[in-house]
């Protein structure tokens, strides 16, 4: 017992420890040790040095810092700066521990950059500004920057659409992403926000009759898409997407006014629409095209704005009776409404849409009209979707850069093997697939693991509900770790499950499956179930046969709830005699049709 506890400590004080991953560290000196880090404590850190590059004060032996040992760092080599760089092979030493009050700054990130080329760097990271990024390499020889004096050690790398992916990992894993940059839109991308302009040459009926061709107006539109929810999942499954906002616009035209047939004034009219909108679009996306057709209907309610100014037109002026006026202006507001449909275009990957459509506006007040609007435009998605950063596996460099194994074999909750499952491995976070391997004819598998990432393992087959396990990989060390899967068919029979004549106690051995369904849900903690309860179905489906049915699925999830598996992810159902799956007539059918059936629960 004693040894087991010890086992156990050992494991997770394991789990416990940080990755160790390639860094810099400056003293207070001046000097860089590039070091596998290995452990830290509040008073100092223990690191492997690789390589190290000294000031020139320090390239004497006799003249080390006390903290650099003697006889260790040997065979300088010196750079024409005045400095001296030690190269170890491929260790110059093991375990040098440092006093944190040694340590000025410590570059404990790894730089990844992933070019459109598929070439991988991996090195500390010093700093990023403007189109250039700067990494750690003690291996070269000092590069000029950008027309400066050569930086020791630092060698710098183009920050621009050439890079893919640049990422910082700490020495406890956690990453973080510089390139691509995100921006303070890409923060509402997933309400994809919008502003369109849109050119509307204004075609009038009913009470405005007279509209001068060519007078345009235009329009400035800036929606929100509305995030999903669960009661728009109709929508979502055909496509659909809704779409809110604020539409303003600036409408001027003129037209002439009649009295007993004849144009006597002109007026001059404006309207100033501001509605709120609610739109749904289909989106559609044609085979081979790389273009995006979205049909659509709006809908906007608000209010309008308005002045008219009319004057009698000069040849009727002295028609005109004394004192009579000539011109008059007004301004109203009343309520607007627009109804319109159209379609929208855009290109895959463009932050643009174009926009085609017609309606009508209606209005009322002191002014009362209605005419139709095309619109013809763009509009500006300016939320757009950061590029997702490509999560890449740390590379460790020398003899303790190791992979871990995962093995373990896959098996139904009765034991059996199930063969020809998938195995799929991807990085915790990331949607992208890292290995996929599939299972033997024994039912087993093997993964080599990258150390130094979160890992999330899925187990799948078809007709079985999928397992996973949360791989934490603290430390790159060698080992060797073991986890079965179990996967349940998404509907079974418990097997050996008895219940004595016309009553619900369970039959003594009942429990052998009923503990096997209970390892297969501790393993998985996201499993929930329904326990279904079936008679003999020899007879008449009744009442009778439903309560009993309910009673031993009730005794099933009781038991079941006793080992410790929490109540909210059983339920039990009774079906009596109407789901047969063989002739109840007989004694060998009743006996198949007396069961309890398991249904995996998917959301």
């Amino acid at each position: 017992m004693k040894f087991t506890v010890f086992l156990l400590a050992t494991a997770f004080s394991l789990m416990a420890l940080p990755p160790k991953t390639d860094v810099i560290l400056e003293t207070t000196d001046g000097i860089l040790l590039h070091s596998e880090y290995i452990s830290e404590t509040e008073k100092s850190a223990v690191v492997d040095v690789r390589s190290a590059i000294f000031p020139a004060r320090f390239c004497e032996e006799k003249d080390f810092p006390p903290y650099i040992p003697k006889g260790r760092f040997k065979n300088a080599a010196k750079f024409a700066t005045g400095e001296c760089r030690f190269i170890g092979n491929p260790f110059l030493m093991r375990s040098l521990s440092l006093e944190r009050s040694i340590i000025r700054k410590r570059l404990d990130t790894t730089l990844l950059v992933l070019p459109k080329t598929g070439e991988k760097k991996q090195m500390p990271f010093a700093d990023a500004s403007g189109k250039l990024a700067w990494g750690y390499t003690l291996a070269e020889v000092p590069k000029p920057l950008q027309n400066e004096p050569p930086r020791v050690g630092l060698t710098p790398f183009a920050f621009d659409k050439s890079v893919d992916t640049i990422q910082t990992v700490d020495i406890s894993g956690i990453r973080t992403t510089l390139y691509p940059r995100e921006n303070i839109f890409h923060k509402w991308s997933k309400f994809d926000p919008r502003v369109g302009l849109l050119y509307s040459p204004l075609l009038p009926t009913a009470d405005i009759s007279l509209l001068k061709f060519g007078v345009v107006g235009f329009t400035v539109e800036n929606s929100i898409a509305i995030p999903d929810f669960k009661f728009l999942e109709a929508l979502k499954r055909n496509s659909f997407r809704l779409r809110g906002g604020l539409l303003a616009g600036f409408h001027h035209f003129s037209q002439d006014l009649f009295q007993n047939g004849v144009a006597t004034s002109t007026g001059s009219i404006t309207l100033i629409p501001v509605l709120l909108q609610l739109a749904i679009y289909w989106d559609w996306k044609p085979k081979n095209i790389n273009l995006l057709v979205s049909p659509y209907f709006r809908f906007a309610d608000g209010l309008i704005f308005s002045s008219v100014t009319t004057s009698v037109k000069a040849e009727y002026l002295p028609l005109l009776a004394p004192g009579a006026e000539s011109s008059r202006s007004g301004s109203y507001v009343g309520n607007g409404l627009l109804i319109a449909a159209g379609f929208e275009l855009k290109p895959s990957n463009w932050p643009v849409a174009f926009i085609l459509d017609g309606g009508y506006m209606l209005h009322s007040q002191d002014i009362m009209g209605q005419y139709f609007m095309f619109n013809a435009g763009a509009a500006w998605h300016y939320g757009v979707t950061l590029p997702e950063a490509k999560t890449i596996p740390l590379t460790y460099l020398g003899p303790k850069s190791v992979s871990m194994t995962l093995k373990g074999l896959v098996k139904a909750p009765d034991g059996k093997v199930l063969s020809a499952s998938q195995i799929i491995l991807r990085v915790k976070g990331s949607t992208a697939v890292q290995k996929e391997t599939t299972v033997d004819a024994k039912g087993a598998y093997s993964l080599d693991l990258e150390p130094g990432l979160d890992y999330e393992v899925e187990a799948r087959k078809d007709a079985y509900a999928k397992a996973v396990l949360d791989l934490p990989l603290a430390t790159n060390d060698k080992r060797t770790r073991e986890h079965d899967f179990i996967l349940a068919p998404l509907t079974y029979s418990l097997e050996g499950v008895n219940f004595k004549p016309d009553s619900d106690e369970l039959i003594k051995g009942s429990d052998k499956s009923l503990l096997e369904l209970v390892k297969f849900l501790s393993a998985n903690k996201e499993v929930r179930i329904e326990i279904g309860g079936h008679t003999a179905a020899s007879g008449a489906d009744d009442a009778n046969s439903r309560a009993l049915s309910k009673k031993r699925a009730e005794s099933v999830r009781k038991f079941i709830i006793a080992k410790g598996i929490e109540e909210k992810r059983l339920t039990a159902e009774g079906y009596g005699g109407s789901k047969p799956i063989a002739d109840g007539k007989t004694a060998a059918g009743a006996a198949k049709n007396r069961r309890v059936e398991v249904r995996v629960l998917v959301d």
